[in-house]
This record gives structure tokens, C-alpha cells and sequence, in this order.
């Protein structure tokens, strides 16, 4: 088994690059911030249950799905991780909440306390809602797909080793579909212990998987409509990789910073993965040198050709591809930490 690794949401990847290239006085800053740090916290929790799912007996007949996202009656619904054994499946929805939890169902809400601010009740979707809505619509999706009989469950689970849990009502119900990370693994053995280790489709994991592959639907947001960021706001111009500021000065094989004299030979690469998060991953050889700062084509070609950018397009109207960069800042690849595990977010 691999090391396990952090992976970054898309999401989280063009946030942080909208964040970083926008003035700190923006009006939009503050809620960039709060977003960014409400996926940064989701993308956690949702990487620290690997770990807890890697101790699972039979892991070598379980295929993971993390983030497969599905067309249904023309909407999609999404899931954090789906579980495919052969025979049956388990989707989770993973909350990676601080402070004192209050799972009220019977309300169909969960009100967080945080520690910092304990007279304050924040009202939030009820998961335990969540994760039934998603497993009954994955139900309905496999069905269309003509998978039926395939047994499933659903839980919620509380990655934040530190938060309180506590129901408000409904408690058994609460108790069945809240899981920590730890116990999770004792309840996935259990179910496996008490299913019938039979076949209860025609189609294995691996077949199950390669149709949701087959099927996802990649939620691609541009990220400055979301915000109504004009892309003028945008700041350009090469960061410093020591002390953040803009713009480094081209020089002969290398970048050099007006500010603190810090040299550098690459720092025009984390720029261009900042550009391919908010504008695309193509780009033009006039853009570059727009984004970079720099007046001279020839240079622009040489860093294309030492980035082995692939080209689109004809000579005359070309542009270049950075989906490769992108795995640089550890988003979302096809490879993770089983053998069977499939990311699709």
C-alpha cells in the first residue's frame, strides 16, 4: 500500500489561487477566506478517513470511490466516498466539524457550538438527511443502470477527533448513522461479518466502479463568476516563493525579487498553476508573457518547452496545456492510496 498522501479538492485549489491573487482589500477577500477555510477543513476530513478505511479486513475486494458525482432525473447529487464490496455498498459523508456537535433529526438540522464563541448556535444542514437522500438516490441511479438488488448503507462520519457529539433528539437514531473515524472500521467488519459473503448482482466492483467512472459529471466552476470577480482584479506577475511578493524580474535563466533579492529559477511555474486555476488550463504565448511579466517570446517558448507543455492548436494560433502543473499542488489525480481507490473529484 502506498503512503497516503493530502489530496486538495479542485475547489480548494481555485480558491486558494483566487485568494492569492487578489488584493487583501478586496470586498470579496473576507468571504473567499471563510470559504476557503470551510473546504480546507472538508478536504481534511475527508483525506484522515483513508487512513481509518486502509485497516478494513478485505480491503483487497473493496474499490473506493471519492467524489463521484452522478446525473439523476436531470440533477446531480454527489457523494464524499463510496465503499463498493461484492456484496453490498456504503456511502459516507464526512464532517470534519469543531467544537460541540447537536444532532437534532427530528428537525433535520445539526447546530454547532464552537469553542470560541459558546453563545453562538450555528444551524447547519442535517447530514443524517444528507447522507439518506444520497443513498437513496444512488439506489435509484443504479437501478436506471439496471444493478438491482444490490444492498447498501449510509453513515455520516465525524472526523474531528476533538468534537463533542451529542443528540438532541432522536438518539438511537443518531447512534445507527453517526460514526467516528476510529469505529468506523469496526463497523464496516461487523457489516461484512453479517452479510451473506455471496454475489447479489451480475456486476463485481470493478464493473460497478467503471460505469460511475464512465457516468461522473465533473463539477468544473469558474471560480471569478462564482464571486463576480472581474478578471482585471486579478493581480499578475510572479510571487516571490520567500516572501509573497509581487512581481520577480526576469533575468537570464532566472527570477529575481525586487523586495527581499531572493533568486529563484522556477517561481514562474507556481504562477502559471494559479493562472490554469482560474482562467483554464490553456494558455496562449501572449498571455504568458501578460501573466509574467515579461516582454521577450523567445523566453516564453523556452519555459514552455522546459515545462513540456503540449501544444494546441496550429503554430500561428497555439495554445498550451497546464493540466500537468496542476498535479503539482497535489489536486485531484487517478492514483491514491489503495490499490483500488478512485478519485473523481
Amino acid at each position: 500500500m502506498n503512503k497516503q498522501t493530502y489530496r486538495r479538492s479542485i475547489m480548494q485549489c481555485k480558491l486558494d489561487a483566487l485568494h492569492r491573487r487578489l488584493s487583501p482589500q478586496h470586498e470579496k477577500t473576507p468571504q473567499i477566506e471563510s470559504e476557503l477555510g470551510k473546504r480546507r477543513s472538508g478536504d481534511f476530513g475527508e483525506n484522515s478517513i483513508d487512513y481509518y478505511l486502509s485497516q478494513l479486513s478485505g480491503i483487497q475486494d473493496c474499490i473506493v470511490v471519492k467524489g463521484a458525482r452522478l446525473l439523476l432525473n436531470k440533477h446531480h447529487f454527489q457523494m464524499d466516498t463510496l465503499l463498493l464490496f461484492p456484496s453490498f455498498f456504503i456511502i459516507l459523508e464526512t464532517k470534519h466539524l469543531t467544537g460541540t456537535l447537536l444532532f437534532d433529526p427530528d428537525y433535520q438540522q445539526l447546530i454547532q457550538i464552537k469553542k470560541e464563541d459558546i453563545n453562538r448556535e450555528i444551524s447547519r444542514q442535517d447530514p443524517i438527511l444528507q447522507v439518506k437522500m444520497q443513498y437513496n438516490q444512488f439506489k435509484r441511479w443504479l437501478e436506471n443502470q439496471g444493478i438491482e438488488g444490490y444492498p447498501g448503507y449510509c453513515f455520516v462520519g465525524v472526523t474531528n477527533q476533538n468534537a463533542i457529539v451529542k443528540a438532541l433528539s432522536n438518539p438511537a437514531l443518531v447512534q445507527e448513522f453517526v460514526v467516528r473515524s476510529p469505529a468506523l472500521t469496526i463497523k464496516i467488519n461487523d457489516i461484512q461479518a453479517n452479510q451473506q459473503q455471496t454475489r447479489s448482482t451480475i456486476y463485481s466492483p470493478k464493473e460497478i466502479s467503471l460505469l460511475i467512472t464512465k457516468h461522473h459529471a465533473l463539477r468544473n466552476i469558474n471560480i471569478l463568476k462564482e464571486f463576480d470577480i472581474d478578471p482585471t482584479e486579478i493581480m499578475t506577475g510572479v510571487a516571490c516563493p520567500d516572501c509573497n511578493k509581487l512581481a520577480m524580474e526576469k533575468h537570464p535563466r532566472k527570477w529575481s525579487c525586487p523586495n527581499c533579492k531572493h533568486q529563484s529559477k522556477n517561481a514562474h511555474t507556481q504562477t502559471l498553476i494559479y493562472y490554469s486555476f482560474l482562467f483554464g488550463t490553456n494558455i496562449s504565448i501572449r498571455e504568458m508573457c501578460r501573466i509574467l511579466h515579461i516582454n521577450n517570446v523567445r523566453s516564453a517558448r523556452r519555459m514552455i518547452k522546459e515545462l513540456s507543455l503540449k501544444q494546441i492548436g496550429t503554430t500561428n494560433n497555439a495554445r498550451y496545456c497546464l493540466k500537468n502543473l496542476q498535479e503539482q499542488q497535489n489536486a485531484p489525480s487517478s492514483e491514491g492510496a489503495f490499490v483500488h481507490f478512485i478519485i473523481l473529484d
